[in-house]
């Protein structure tokens, strides 16, 4: 797997600060080795834990990951 292509879209990795399946510390790490392939952004929810999607709350998850989708759309 090439992490280094410039030609990929957009990737957005998101965390959860209370992830005790795939921790944070899990997630920054994706983003370290997906950063120099450029256009790629990380972001935690402190809060959250592995499902931070479907737990109670998620639209507080799903409103910013929106709005990076809209910004990151052509």
């Amino acid at each position: 797997m090439d992490l280094d292509d410039r030609n990929r879209g957009p990737l957005l990795i998101i965390g959860g600060g209370r992830d005790h399946t795939i921790p944070e510390v899990v997630a920054r790490q994706a983003d370290e080795l997906y950063r120099p392939g450029g256009n790629t952004e990380y972001r935690t929810f402190d809060d959250r834990g592995h499902s931070l999607v479907f737990d109670s709350g998620w639209r507080e998850v799903a409103q910013p990951v929106l709005d990076w989708v809209r910004t990151h759309t052509a």
